[in-house]
């Protein structure tokens, strides 16, 4: 049977909801990718005026630019939890008054500021798995992102991510049996046995190309592309060896076979 995009999106909030009041988010991802982070930073972020982290979850970028810089940053997220717990973090610290929180609502973007940069990190656009709500999504952010602003994002690499779910739903897309959402190529999804409970994740996984399409088609060029990381982010989070060679890795190979793809794109 189909699931229509309600059903993702409240599939998907539940989903991040557990992850993050179950603790195992912040297990998993206890830090910043660092090669990230060091790439905002070499794009001027510590330096601009207004910040829309898109997709923030609990914070784990936005506290560390928030500790880099004067910006104003406003936070979105699908999941209560998740802001809920950024919230918890900026009390101990002094940036609570720069940080503005936003729920689950699109439209109410609207009301603040034009922003000089917009992340979408870690695949929050590859959530979205309707190709018309990402457009959708995409050309939110070009409305609201200043003509000489910078979108940074990133996305999971179809030639790298879950082959045994792209393998069986290509072949249903092929025997005429995909519905919806899986009738479109690179949309999967999958289970994960998180702290007692089964979670489903909805993934769009991208190819260079077809990112550059829906950037394109919503207003954006990229000038910029590298691979994100070699190995899964968790490994390189909680282990500095691994993050060591994944960097010198990094450097390396293309784009597409990283574990994530990373680029740069700007509104034209």
């Amino acid at each position: 049977m189909s699931i229509d995009a309600d059903d993702i999106s409240r599939t998907m909030q539940e989903t991040y909801d557990h992850y993050f009041l179950s603790d195992g988010y912040r297990r998993r991802y206890p830090e910043p990718n660092v090669a990230t982070m060091t790439y905002l930073l070499e794009k001027g972020l510590a330096e601009v005026d207004q910040i829309l982290d898109f997709g923030c979850g609990n914070g784990r970028y936005s506290l560390a630019l928030l500790e880099k810089s004067q910006a104003h940053l406003t936070a979105y997220d699908i999941s209560a939890a998740s802001l809920a717990e950024f919230e918890s973090r900026l009390r101990t610290t002094s940036h609570r008054e720069r940080v503005t929180f936003v729920y689950d609502d699109l439209d109410g973007l609207n009301k603040y500021a034009c922003y000089d940069a917009i992340l979408m990190l870690f695949g929050v656009l590859s959530h979205v798995v309707e190709r018309n709500l990402r457009l959708q999504t995409l050309h939110k952010m070009r409305s609201l992102i200043r003509a000489d602003g910078k979108l940074i994002l990133s996305v999971p690499s179809i030639f790298r991510r879950r082959p045994w779910e792209l393998f069986k739903y290509g072949l249903a897309r092929t025997l005429g049996h995909a519905r919806p959402p899986q009738d479109e190529a690179g949309n999967i999804c999958f289970t994960r046995h998180i702290q007692g409970r089964n979670l489903t994740f909805f993934y769009h996984l991208y190819s260079l190309r077809t990112l550059r399409e829906e950037l394109a088609e919503a207003g954006f060029a990229i000038s910029e592309w590298q691979p994100e990381s070699v190995f899964p982010e968790w490994l390189v989070t909680q282990s500095r060896l691994m993050r060591c060679i994944d960097q010198r890795l990094c450097s390396w190979i293309p784009a597409e076979l990283g574990y994530g793809m990373r680029v740069l794109a700007n509104p034209v």
